[in-house]
């Protein structure tokens, strides 16, 4: 057995680096009482050989990112005016359900009204010019009821 001539750790024959301080060890083995001297730590004052020897100390520390639950929910649970005016374009009184707590009468209502356009238009056959004036007034009343809430009624969800 030899020690280390940096740290004077001990370790095994024909090994080429120190077990604790990750030296090279050829050709440096000294004897068993040797004790080297304190060698300054990198980021200045002294430190002992065992506390040098550790890459971990040098890594910094993460520290986990401290969110209330008040936050966590404001930051994924708040609505987007955006969002909801995209969804009104393109997917009519459904965009209601982004917002389904507070427009689910709107919703049903709605709904309602585009049953009874596709029972007359498809089953009946009659009121063709009524079920398009509910197809057209169900596109327009979301989206002008999207575009007229202020982006605090969505963020404040």
């Amino acid at each position: 057995m030899a020690f280390c001539g940096n740290c004077g750790t001990q370790y095994n024959e024909g090994a080429y680096f120190c077990p604790s301080c990750r030296a090279p060890l050829a050709a440096q083995a000294v004897s068993p009482g040797y004790v080297p001297p304190p060698q300054p730590s990198p980021y200045g004052g002294d430190a002992s050989p065992a506390a040098q020897a550790s890459y971990s100390n040098y890594a910094p520390q993460i520290q986990p990112a401290a969110y209330d639950s008040a936050q966590a929910q404001q930051r994924y649970s708040s609505k987007n005016k955006i969002i909801s005016i995209v969804l009104a374009v393109l997917f009519s009184y459904w965009t209601w359900l982004y917002t389904f707590k507070r427009d689910r009468v709107k919703f049903f209502i709605a709904l309602i009204l585009a049953l009874a356009a596709f029972i007359g238009y498809y089953v009946i056959s009659r009121f063709t010019y009524v079920s398009l004036a509910i197809t057209i007034l169900l596109w327009i009343w979301p989206l002008t009821d999207t575009l007229r809430k202020k982006p605090e009624w969505y963020a404040g969800y």
